[in-house]
């Protein structure tokens, strides 16, 4: 966990998610939280733990092995971490699915069931 509270150039968020996933890891860097414990944690939405969680492993903090209906295991690899391989700051506003974000939406008189 030492060597995580020295890295730089990333959120108060990410750092927490981090820092959250470091203290629960064993020796080898490994853990298996669920979302709801990381935000419980850290006090942030589960929006925000997805969105942290996919920066860090973006920038090498944490590799996730993720397989469908089991644990999910986080492995926190600070020596790993990148910040030149996070995303632009254009490519992080935009949706988890890719979509533009909320404040280009079309003009309020076009979208239906508004009033």
């Amino acid at each position: 966990m030492s060597a995580c509270w020295d890295l730089q150039g990333m959120t108060p968020a990410q750092k927490a998610v981090l820092v959250s996933l470091a203290d629960q890891a064993n020796d080898s860097g490994v853990c298996w939280p669920g979302i709801k414990t990381i935000e419980r944690r850290t006090c942030l939405s589960e929006r925000a733990v997805q969105e942290a969680l996919r920066w860090l492993q973006t920038t090498g903090a944490v590799y996730r092995d993720y397989q469908p209906n089991k644990t999910t295991v986080y492995t926190v690899t600070p020596q790993n971490f990148d910040p030149a391989k996070a995303p632009s700051k254009r490519e992080r506003n935009r949706g988890a699915d890719g979509a533009p974000p909320a404040d280009s939406a079309p003009p309020r008189k076009w979208r239906t069931g508004c009033r």
